[in-house]
């Protein structure tokens, strides 16, 4: 599998707020009826929901679309990657980061193969032991649950898990993190991040 979508966690406060709403209503008519006291903290409640809207929120990655893909367009929630809590990762060398795309590809793909790179000054440099491997082996269902490999099926849903390993050798540095499936006719899915290297 980000950054904090505000948009989203204001539409979902606003939607929880209302479901509080028209519960504490249901409850304080039965309460009357019933003559029981009212003990319905509606200030703890709706803390308590933005949290959880808040950690819903969190859960995914941002990212941009590649400027040329052909594929179709990432949204927000397709991508997961652990240490990427905002719209810029800060991957920490010595550490794995894993990651989760939702693919749903536009056209049939016999195979998909792996464009992984790191953009340095506009200089593009491949991610060693992952730019041109096969994605293949990655592939799963919906669900994440069963292994199912290539080919893909336009229209159907995927999710591709990996991890890729952040080498002591890597230099302190920010670059963007391109991340692209594809073949030699295009891409399934294809996406960009920023990102800084700590030691």
């Amino acid at each position: 599998m980000l950054a904090v979508n505000v948009g989203h966690i204001n539409m979902e406060t606003s939607y929880l707020k209302a479901l509080v709403e028209s519960e504490r209503s249901l409850s304080l008519n039965y309460n009357r009826k019933k003559n029981i006291p009212n003990i319905f903290n509606m200030k703890s409640f709706i803390c308590f929901a933005v949290v959880l809207a808040f950690i819903a929120a969190s859960s995914a990655t941002t990212v941009r679309n590649c400027a040329k893909t052909k594929a179709r367009l990432v949204e927000n929630g397709d991508v997961s990657i652990t240490n990427c809590p905002k719209s810029k990762c800060t991957l920490k060398r010595n550490t794995e980061p894993e990651i989760q795309i939702k693919i749903v590809p536009n056209r049939d793909f016999k195979e998909l193969n792996s464009d992984i790179q790191g953009i340095l000054l506009d200089v593009p440099l491949p991610f060693p032991g992952y730019y041109g491997t096969s994605a293949c082996p990655h592939i799963y269902d919906a669900e994440g649950k069963n292994q199912v490999g290539c080919p893909l099926k336009a229209g159907e849903t995927y999710l591709y898990k990996n991890s890729f390993k952040i080498l002591p050798i890597y230099p302190t540095v920010s670059l963007t993190i391109h991340w692209g499936l594809g073949d030699k006719e295009g891409d399934a899915v294809c996406f960009e991040i920023p990102a800084k290297i700590k030691a």
